[in-house]
């Protein structure tokens, strides 16, 4: 059976890791991996990780998501860095979610890359990393690295990956289970033209679908 890893730090998002481990839990073996036993996510809710860096068993998709931490203390989850460093390549796919791109683009993983990330940090995204290619959608897939946007986003791009590891109508199905308004054209590819969605960078009001 596949085996899908989440990562998790204090500090994360909750939905960021949350939802993909819904959504792989349907068709996966899935199991939270931390830099640490006990976690703390950014709005509070203690989680224990299942596996720590050091006794982690092998995986084949990677979820990495992110938090306010990746941006505002990256020094302070230098080492999940590294383990996205040491352990991405090897992956059939890796999944970062929100500000989980900002893991990537420092671990190397989104040179001459098309990604996304949060809408209101994908200016900074761009700033930080020129040689990356931010792109303003929901999704974006590019070879086994799909990234999105913040938050539910990562649901989306869960959902896509089954898709791709399972087959379309699977995740399909699958969609409908959980009660969620997933559409498979919502995926930005690399080699793709207009984005499909109109994201302000600062806007009191936007609509991802």
């Amino acid at each position: 059976m596949m085996k899908v890893a989440v990562l998790l730090f204090d500090g994360v998002e909750e939905l960021d890791f949350a939802g993909p481990f819904e959504v792989f839990g349907a068709v996966a073996e899935v199991f939270t991996v931390g830099n640490s036993r006990e976690i703390r996510g950014s709005h509070g809710l203690k989680v224990t990780a299942e596996y720590t860096f050091a006794d982690a068993p092998e995986f084949d998709v990677l979820v990495v998501p992110g938090g306010p931490v990746t941006r505002e203390r990256p020094e302070s989850v230098s080492d999940v860095e590294e383990y996205v460093r040491k352990m991405a390549p090897a992956c059939r796919l890796v999944l970062a979610c929100g500000t989980g791109s900002f893991f990537l683009a420092r671990a190397g993983m989104l040179g001459g890359r098309s990604c996304t990330t949060h809408y209101r940090r994908r200016h900074q995204l761009a700033a930080q990393f020129p040689e990356v290619n931010v792109r303003y959608a929901r999704v974006v897939s590019d070879g086994k690295v799909i990234t999105t946007g913040g938050v539910s986003a990562g649901i989306d791009g869960a959902l896509f990956a089954v898709s791709r590891l399972e087959g379309l109508e699977r995740a399909r199905k699958l969609a409908k289970q959980i009660e969620y308004p997933w559409h498979s054209s919502h995926v930005l590819h690399a080699s793709a033209g207009p984005e499909p969605y109109e994201f302000p960078e600062e806007s009191a009001t936007f609509w991802a679908w």
